[in-house]
C-alpha cells in the first residue's frame, strides 16, 4: 500500500467535478514531513480512483502559512452519470475540501 498526497487540483468546464489532480507518492509513506518521492505529476482523476481501489490512501496537503497540513483522505464518489469521481472524506474542520486546495 502507498501513500499519495494530492497538493492542486483542475476541475472541467462546469467546475463541479475534479478532471485532473496534482499529486505525488510519499517518500516511504511518511506524512510527518510530508515528504514526495519526486516533484508531484499531474494526472486524470482515474488514476486516483485506480490507486484508491488498489488498497493505497490518497490524502490532501494544503499550503496555511508557512505550514504544510494534512487534510482529509480521499475517496471515490459514482458521479450522476455514473462515472467514478472523487472527493474528500469527512473531516472535523472547514476549509479542507478539494475545491479548497489550489488550482492549475
Amino acid at each position: 500500500m502507498a501513500l499519495f498526497f494530492v497538493e492542486a487540483v483542475k476541475f472541467d468546464g462546469s467546475g463541479e467535478r475534479v478532471e485532473k489532480v496534482r499529486w505525488g507518492k510519499s517518500k516511504g509513506g511518511e506524512i510527518t514531513p510530508p515528504a514526495f518521492v519526486a516533484d508531484p505529476e499531474d494526472a486524470d482523476v482515474s488514476k486516483v480512483v485506480e490507486a484508491i481501489e488498489n488498497g493505497d490512501e490518497v490524502i490532501t496537503k494544503f499550503h496555511v502559512k508557512d505550514s504544510i497540513v494534512m487534510g482529509p483522505l480521499i475517496k471515490v464518489v459514482t458521479n450522476d452519470d455514473g462515472t467514478p469521481g472523487i472527493t474528500t472524506a469527512a473531516y472535523e474542520q472547514p476549509g479542507f475540501e478539494l475545491n479548497n486546495l489550489p488550482t492549475f
